[in-house]
């Protein structure tokens, strides 16, 4: 099918009233994407419009909402004759474009590194009874922090009974494509693994499997794979995941993985016990009231004092432990009690879903509403008050960060620093001193904080994602934050075991400060 020839929208232009088009990420056959700004929740979303029509593939994304590593549908609307998809923003390149940047291919290992987790992506989308039937380079997204994402269900299909899919066509990727492509009658898991073998191939030699059914271009492919430093067991795996016979075909991709792999298919458990170590401080500065506290695991410290501990935590793949800071505003223990909200909104949420490789979106944001109405049964019970607070709990190599307010999180991982954090209380203040809204409070959530007056209004960020070994965290109340530049916090970060916090508090007790501090630094 030829691309469309619709014409972009102009940038900065308006959907829905909420949706501003920032860029164009991509044309082709199944309309325009762009990069847009979500006013409503200040973010960065994707989206796709076509005069084609979206109806079939936003059913078929709600229905696989729950499988891993997907972009999530997020909103559906039709608008000006022409039908749009909202999907979150996966940042990064495609497969594609990475093996280009790296000469046009990917070492073995790295190949297949990269996609372990599309297997299970698969398992998962074919146990409930899809199939993608568009797997290739350009499809499969890397995103900055190295996982990748399966994208484009366009041409995706449900399958069942009589192993029977849709007839929607199959928009192809010349040389990726299963030999039954035109066949929907034929189509299942056993496609999708095709495809998928033929992107590692593609991968590592640079190589597509052409016109696969001719048989002469199929038996070229132990000679193809010989000088790609797989082993002999990985190379049959491929072989035999390209067979043009689909009953000679691997019949779903848990058996694949098993010969690539050399292990079973599970939910992806980090194995290995992790020694983490932590030093945490509160300092309090000229207020008389010290409304900083914070916690490590379900150990928690509000002392009206500065207090100090540090330790080593043995963390077993499947334990949950949790490391909170939290700048209350308003006096008393109120911060401290929203700590706890919080905490408790989170260890319920992890018990609630012990197992699985990745969370979907839906589970992710049902945990900061979960938080959130923690707070405002709170707020009912002790009267208006607001809190900021930043909270991270991990299992295995798996973290959950959540701020609210201006107590932010800083990442060191490889030399680089990442923040997150979002101001909070400036749109009640806004609406208190009747000054108008401005595009970056629409992020408050008041749905949750505002309810009754009882609580100050928020602004909160999520991040989910994979630790590795190596990586420092700094969770800190904004007292921190304000008085070190991230230039300075990165060389203290990356001192040496205990020496961070010191470093750290030392220059804030040599600066002019009104405000309390508390700050965690966790080795991993």
């Amino acid at each position: 099918m030829e691309d469309l020839k619709e014409k972009p929208l102009p940038v900065g232009g308006i959907l829905k009233n909420r949706y501003r088009i920032i860029s164009v990420l991509g044309m082709g056959g199944f309309g325009i994407t762009y990069r847009a700004e979500d006013r409503l929740l200040n973010c960065y979303v994707a989206v796709k419009g076509s005069s084609l029509g979206f109806k079939r593939e936003a059913a078929l994304l709600e229905a696989v909402r729950d499988v891993p590593y997907i972009a999530r549908l997020r909103d559906y609307f039709e608008e000006a004759g022409t039908e749009y998809i909202v999907l979150n923003l996966i940042e990064g390149k495609t497969l594609l474009e990475y093996a280009k940047e790296c000469g046009g291919t990917l070492p073995a290992a790295e190949a297949l590194s990269l996609l372990r987790n599309t297997f299970d992506t698969l398992l998962k989308l074919h146990d409930i009874g899809y199939i993608h039937r568009d797997i290739s380079p350009g499809n499969l997204m890397l995103s900055e922090d190295n996982r990748v994402y399966l994208i484009d269900f366009g041409a995706a299909a449900s399958f069942g009974e009589n192993n029977k899919s849709d007839d929607k066509p199959i928009f192809r990727h010349k040389g990726l494509e299963a030999p039954e492509h035109s066949q929907p009658d034929l189509q299942g898991p056993w496609t999708d693994i095709f495809s998928l073998c033929a992107t590692i191939v593609y991968l590592i030699t640079g190589e597509g499997i052409a016109e696969a059914r001719d048989r002469q271009l199929f038996d070229r492919l132990p000679r193809l794979l010989t000088r790609s430093a797989l082993s002999s067991r990985q190379q049959n795996a491929l072989i035999k995941g390209l067979n043009p016979d689909i009953s000679r075909r691997f019949a779903d991709a848990g058996q694949i993985y098993e010969e690539l792999y050399g292990e079973e298919l599970t939910a992806g458990e980090t194995a290995e016990e992790w020694r983490v170590f932590y030093h945490a401080r509160t300092y309090i500065g000229s207020r008389q009231l010290n409304q900083d506290n914070f916690a490590v695991d379900s150990l928690f410290y509000y002392k009206g004092e500065d207090c100090e501990q540090s330790g080593v935590l043995s963390c077993r793949p499947k334990e949950i432990h949790v490391a909170v800071v939290c700048d209350g505003v308003g006096g008393s223990n109120h911060g401290e009690l929203a700590a706890k909200a919080a905490v408790q909104a989170v260890i319920h949420f992890a018990e609630a879903h012990p197992e699985g490789d990745a969370l979907p979106d839906r589970l992710l944001e049902e945990l900061l509403d979960q938080i959130n109405e923690k707070i405002l049964q709170l707020g009912e019970k002790i009267g208006r008050t607001a809190t900021t607070l930043s909270l991270l709990m991990w299992r295995g190599d798996r973290c959950y960060a959540v701020n609210i307010g201006d107590s932010p999180i800083y990442f060191l991982r490889g030399g680089r620093l990442k923040r997150i954090s979002t101001p909070h209380t400036r749109a009640e203040l806004n609406i208190m001193q009747q000054k108008p809204l401005q595009l970056r409070d629409c992020n408050t959530l008041m749905k949750y904080l505002g309810k009754s007056g009882v609580t100050g209004s928020q602004m909160a960020d999520f991040y989910y994602g994979r630790l590795m070994k190596g990586d420092t965290l700094l969770i800190c109340s904004d007292g921190v934050s304000k008085k070190l530049e991230e230039s300075r916090l990165k060389r203290y970060l990356a001192k040496k075991e205990g020496k961070s916090i010191p470093a750290i508090f030392k220059a804030i007790e040599k600066s002019e400060h009104n405000d309390n501090c508390t700050a965690i630094v966790l080795k991993f």
